[in-house]
């Protein structure tokens, strides 16, 4: 719980300093990939593995699935 509230504490203050949405992903990656050691051991790589994959790769595959989910 305390590692979610300094996540948020730390989003809210990026976002306040106009900070991008890249950059806001990538100064949190180690905190998410800190989170998955919360996980059981078969889960914790792949979660690890999907915490730090690289900004352009999440944007790409986020506009993929807007552009298949639009009518």
């Amino acid at each position: 719980m305390n590692i979610r509230m300094t996540g948020l504490g730390l989003l809210m203050a990026l976002a306040a300093a106009g900070c991008s949405s890249r950059q806001v992903y990538d100064s949190t990656s180690e905190l998410r990939a800190q989170e998955c050691n919360k996980l059981e051991p078969r889960e914790r790589a792949d979660c690890q593995q999907r915490a730090r994959t690289p900004y352009p790769e999440v944007r790409a595959a986020q506009q993929d699935a807007a552009g298949s989910a639009a009518p």
